[in-house]
Order: C-alpha cells, then sequence, then structure tokens
C-alpha cells in the first residue's frame, strides 16, 4: 500500500466512521438546509418558510430563481450551501448508497 493510498483509506474510514449511517447524512443535510434558511431569513428578511423553500432548492441545485439573495450576507449564505451541498453532502449521500449496495453484493456471493 502506498502512502496515498493509506491517506485515501484513512479519510475513507474518518468519514464513514462519522457518516455510518444513511440516517446520520439526512440529519446532517437537514441541519445544513435549516441553518442556511435561518441565516438567509435573517439576512434577507424573509419569512421562515419561504427561506426553507430558498434553502431546498438551492442545496438541490435547482434554483428556480423566484427568490434570490439581495444582500452580501444572503449571498454569502447561498455560496456556502452551494459548496457544502454540491461537494460534501451529495458526494457523501451517493458514496454512502454505493457503499452500501457494493457491501450488500459482496455478502451475498460468497457461498461456502
Amino acid at each position: 500500500m502506498t502512502v496515498e493510498e493509506g491517506d485515501r483509506s484513512t479519510l475513507t474510514h474518518t468519514l464513514r466512521g462519522a457518516t455510518d449511517t444513511m440516517v446520520e447524512l439526512l440529519l446532517i443535510y437537514a441541519a445544513v438546509v435549516l441553518g442556511a434558511a435561518a441565516l438567509y431569513a435573517v439576512f434577507e428578511g424573509a419569512a421562515f418558510g419561504d427561506s426553507v423553500w430558498w434553502a431546498l432548492v438551492t442545496a438541490t441545485t435547482t434554483g428556480y430563481g423566484d427568490i434570490a439573495p439581495k444582500t452580501l450576507g444572503g449571498r454569502a449564505v447561498a455560496f456556502v450551501l452551494m459548496h457544502l451541498a454540491v461537494f460534501l453532502i451529495i458526494p457523501l449521500i451517493v458514496a454512502r448508497i454505493i457503499t452500501n449496495v457494493l457491501e450488500d453484493q459482496d455478502r451475498f456471493t460468497h457461498h461456502e
């Protein structure tokens, strides 16, 4: 095993431990969305329901354009939310699903 493979293995193990189940990942996602919605409501003076809608649409990268931040604080929240969702949360959810599929496949292919 090379040093790079060892680093990757350690990172994978750390992320797997921190996000052991799909429920934990979805709770992290919900916390990020609700936190962004709360900050958006404060910075933009929007209703919390509208802010949750904005955060969900932004986090899924749909971006309808019906609600958009106008203040610097709101735009900063949008920037962080978009990058967290695209580069951290969504890949972790996909990786967890793939890991579960591969682990399940390995479990049932070894007949002894």
